[in-house]
């Protein structure tokens, strides 16, 4: 149980933490669908590109996510699966299973 385990209730709540910030969950909840780059991001998730860019830059620190380079381009990805699998539980709970 949570209430027993010091170090995974830490981790739990920096997870929070990191995603009580709109654009990051945002943008996490937008690459459940696959690999995107930055552009493809903005234009779903909206915001300026510096703003994008600082958000990817600290979910990948965090290790939620991993970039990949592809000629000129940086694709981002979900590297967490226990991400992919919370945000499938939150869609399911509040958009009745429905990606939006």
């Amino acid at each position: 149980m949570f209430e027993r385990n010091e170090a995974v209730c830490g981790h739990v709540l920096s997870l929070f933490q990191l995603f009580s910030n709109k654009g990051r969950f945002r943008i996490a909840c937008f690459l459940t669908r696959g690999e995107f780059c930055v552009n493809e991001i903005i234009a779903v998730v909206g915001g300026k590109a510096s703003n994008i860019s600082q958000q990817l830059k600290i979910l990948t620190l965090s290790g939620v996510i991993e970039r990949r380079r592809v000629e000129r381009r940086i694709l981002y990805s979900l590297k967490d699966k226990r991400v992919r699998a919370m945000i499938g539980f939150l869609q399911k709970q509040f958009l009745n299973g429905e990606a939006k």
